[in-house]
């Protein structure tokens, strides 16, 4: 008797020792599974979407018929008067100059026509500026240049002075015009100076 009741004990003891590894084995967990995953592909994957997407922005700026030299774009999250007038493209940027500490701010709008484009400009003038075309006016207080072409409204500011002729060939050769209907160069604490473009040649709008 005592020799059966020893090996029922040895036997049960064995079979909760066989029962105890089972549960460890299930208890155990791959670390992968439990290890932080790291965000860098993710953050990596991301940040060269975002360069891919900008590049040809990029190329618009630096292209050798208009060498504004930027050096890097960074797009403006604002939202701008002009967005609520149904652009059929927009964007805006804040542009990086090579050898510069000041930066251009560029609004870019495209409308589907003529109408829709001064529609949008002159609400701009009227309700946002309270002026009017020609109006001698500060438009800004920055350094501030509007191109208006037919289809185009592309205004540019900064905290120092821009160089007009640049910005003018960055409209010309991607907007694929050299018509103006407006144009506005306004210097910093200033007021709006307006301008037609004939011939190469900037001429200011008498308002007298």
């Amino acid at each position: 008797m005592k020799i059966h009741g020893l090996f029922f004990c040895f036997l049960f003891l064995c079979l909760r020792l066989l029962n105890a590894c089972g549960e460890n084995s299930k208890s155990v967990k791959n670390l992968d599974d439990i290890r932080p995953k790291s965000e860098s592909k993710d953050r990596v994957l991301k940040t060269k979407i975002e360069k891919d997407t900008l590049l040809p922005y990029l190329k618009s700026y630096t292209q050798d018929s208009v060498l504004l030299e930027i050096e890097r774009i960074t797009p403006i999250e604002l939202t701008h008067f002009i967005n609520r007038f149904q652009p059929t493209k927009k964007f805006a940027f804040t542009l990086q100059q090579k050898d510069s500490t000041t930066n251009i701010e560029h609004f870019s709008w495209e409308f589907k026509d003529s109408t829709a484009t001064k529609n949008a400009f002159y609400n701009w003038l009227d309700i946002e500026k309270s002026s009017k075309v020609l109006a001698p006016k500060s438009l800004s207080k920055d350094f501030f240049t509007a191109l208006i072409t037919e289809k185009n409204i592309d205004f540019f500011y900064s905290k120092k002075k821009m160089d007009i002729p640049k910005l003018m060939r960055y409209v010309k050769f991607n907007r694929n015009t050299e018509t103006y209907k407006f144009i506005i160069i306004q210097k910093r604490n200033s007021k709006a100076i307006w301008f037609t473009f004939t011939d190469e040649k900037l001429t200011a709008i008498s308002t007298k």
